[in-house]
């Protein structure tokens, strides 16, 4: 069917082009909002009443246009059409609750208010056709005395212009002006109709709006929640500045909780708004999903900066003491040492991984050069685990020597991973293994250790060195692999050396699903012979009853139960219970960081039976272990 035009100068184009936009918009939104929040239904609403205006326009003016005047189904269209608009009127100030932090009893106002005035046209139009002073058929024609909708619009619009203009500091410029604009274009729209006594862009008038508030809130970078741009945003202006060579000063503040919070304390986002209010308006606001804010500054607009940075932590400060949430600051700047947005975030985050909480740093050389070595491992281990070489030789394998109570003698090792790279040379655990874990790259040097481990005890053996055996750190991320059981026995049988001649440490896990996935593969494996450790007990979170659960063959008690052993009786009466009770049901105890010869002799009075720690050995290559073993007789 082609578009029309009736008598009265009414063409059909808008009112099907705006069905035809409501139907894209809908079916958009249902396929962009994953989570299909409070907002996502209101516009969702808004949508779909506007759709319905639409239709209704469409219907009464095409039975007006074909001169078929059936009064039920004129009424009827009239009504939807009518009904629609006024029910986008009451949504849209439903909607903008969120975004204006509009108070309990200010929105209430305000609800009444915008319902009164989209209630009252519908009320007036139904006394009207029945009391014979508006809407009716009369002669075969129809008659239209008056319309109170444009009064309705105008009213409407006024009461939205005053809701963004009073809570105009609660919202980003950007925003402000967004909304702004596109309802003041709107009125214009309608002002003109009315003017050539028009009807056919109501529901474009009313639209218009509504397509404000989705590209401004549910297409932009803008959180309604908080104000704050989104985080990939960030990475865009950073990545801007850094290609201009323009200067960029970024205040991150990482919160505990403040996702959650933000929602569940009304105090917490009070004060948010007032220092939003306060010190945002500086710069722009960046929100990343694990609960840090990110204030970025411009140099260029700032005589002295360091004055502005030094007042909004103040103020920041300030804010704290009401609220009492832990943070971390770190504040830095563009540098030409980092040339990309990642690498800022990466910076900002291991500084933050290094703090203590209700801290502020400021970015020093020391921790650009930090960062520098990071990436450089973290390339290099990306590069380890491309290769799947389990004899590369960037990865080391060292060993501490543990002296056997029972024997006097070294018969078993810790084995230890250290790195030697082309550009740093030695790097210890500290420095790797946290970059290995949280890009999940440890699981393959773990590998590695294994195999150099049992090609090294397969070169002792047939050397006719004792060795009982040699122990390998795995972690919880190594366990979750599926093929964990396989890789360690495939690995151990090319080596061609007794499964016993290798035992795994592990450390407890505190998940339930981790833990009988632990018990699971430990079974497996100890029935063929290999030994497991419990490795750092001791150490944050001990449940005797799931070490009761898996057949450890060692408990290794870490330092800090030595060090607290020596402080009074009663402390070494309890590691000592605890050391005796593991013997007693058949657990061999290890002691780890014993140092000097008062160490030895606590330990010895704890029921130890084997000792490990730096008066017995450094961690040395794992080829010096002959040092310490002895030949075989025969």
């Amino acid at each position: 069917m082609g578009y029309f035009t009736n008598e009265g100068g009414y063409t059909s184009v808008c009112d099907i082009a705006v069905t035809a936009l409501c139907m894209i918009v809908a079916l958009l939104l249902f396929i962009s909002n994953v989570h299909k929040n409070k907002s996502f239904w209101l516009m969702l609403g808004m949508v779909i009443f506007i759709w319905s205006a639409a239709a209704g326009s469409l219907v009464y003016q095409i039975f007006m246009a074909n001169k078929q005047l059936d009064y039920s189904i004129l009424v009827a269209s009239r009504l939807v059409n009518h009904t629609s608009l006024s029910a986008v009127q009451l949504l849209y100030v439903l909607y903008l609750r969120e975004p204006l932090w509009m108070s309990t009893s200010g929105y209430k106002r305000f609800v009444l208010s915008i319902s009164a005035v989209a209630a009252a046209p519908i009320i007036i139009d139904i006394i009207g056709m029945i009391a014979g002073f508006g809407f009716r058929v009369k002669d075969e024609s129809v008659i239209t005395s008056f319309s109170i909708y444009p009064f309705s619009f105008t009213a409407f619009v006024a009461i939205i212009f005053y809701l963004i203009i009073k809570y105009r500091n609660r919202i980003i410029r950007q925003v402000f002006w967004s909304l702004f604009f596109v309802n003041l274009i709107s009125l214009i729209v309608s002002a003109v109709q009315g003017i050539h006594r028009q009807s056919s862009f109501t529901t474009l008038a009313y639209f218009m709006p509504v397509l404000g508030l989705l590209f401004t809130f549910h297409s932009n970078p803008y959180d309604s929640e908080t104000g704050a741009a989104n985080d990939i945003y960030f990475s865009k202006e950073l990545a801007s500045c850094i290609e201009k060579n323009t200067g960029l000063y970024m205040i991150s503040c990482y919160i505990s909780g403040f996702n959650s919070r933000m929602r569940s304390m009304p105090q917490l986002k009070s004060e948010f708004y007032r220092f939003f209010k306060q010190n945002v308006k500086r710069g722009i606001l960046y929100r990343f999903p694990n609960g840090r804010l990110v204030l970025t500054l411009k140099k260029k607009r700032y005589r002295n900066s360091e004055e502005t940075i030094s007042a909004i932590l103040d103020d920041f400060y300030k804010s704290y003491e009401l609220i009492g949430l832990d943070y971390k600051i770190v504040v830095a700047e563009t540098t030409p040492e980092l040339r990309t947005p990642e690498e800022y975030i990466k910076l900002i985050e291991q500084i933050e991984s290094s703090m203590s909480y209700n801290k502020t740093r400021r970015v020093t050389d020391s921790d650009i050069s930090d960062l520098k070595d990071s990436l450089y491992i973290l390339s290099e281990l990306q590069d380890i685990s491309r290769r799947q070489d389990f004899s590369d030789e960037r990865v080391l394998v060292y060993c501490q020597p543990v002296f056997n109570l029972a024997t006097g003698k070294y018969d078993t090792a810790e084995a230890l991973m250290r790195l030697k790279l082309p550009d740093t040379g030695l790097v210890f655990p500290d420095k790797f293994i946290p970059i290995a874990e949280k890009h999940d790259l440890i699981h393959q040097l773990s590998m590695i250790i294994l195999n150099k481990t049992c090609i090294t005890i397969r070169e002792l053996m047939s050397e006719g060195y004792y060795l009982n055996r040699i122990s390998v750190n795995f972690s919880t991320l190594d366990i979750r692999q599926d093929t964990f059981c396989f890789e360690v026995q495939d690995i151990i049988e090319r080596s061609g050396i007794p499964y016993g001649k290798i035992a795994v440490e592990i450390t407890e896990s505190r998940s339930e699903l981790e833990f009988n996935r632990m018990k699971k593969k430990v079974t497996e494996l100890q029935g063929l012979g290999i030994k497991f450790y419990l490795d750092d007990f001791g150490t944050g979170y001990s449940n005797f009853e799931r070490i009761m659960e898996i057949p450890f063959d060692i408990i290794k008690f870490d330092r800090s139960m030595l060090v607290e052993s020596v402080k009074n009786d009663s402390s070494k009466f309890m590691v000592s219970t605890f050391a005796s009770m593991f013997n007693d049901l058949n657990y061999s105890v290890l002691f780890e960081g014993v140092e000097d010869e008062r160490d030895e002799r606590h330990c010895v009075d704890m029921h130890a039976r084997y000792l490990q720690g730096y008066k017995y050995s450094k961690p040395i290559p794992i080829e010096d272990l002959r040092n310490f073993l002895s030949k075989q007789a025969g």
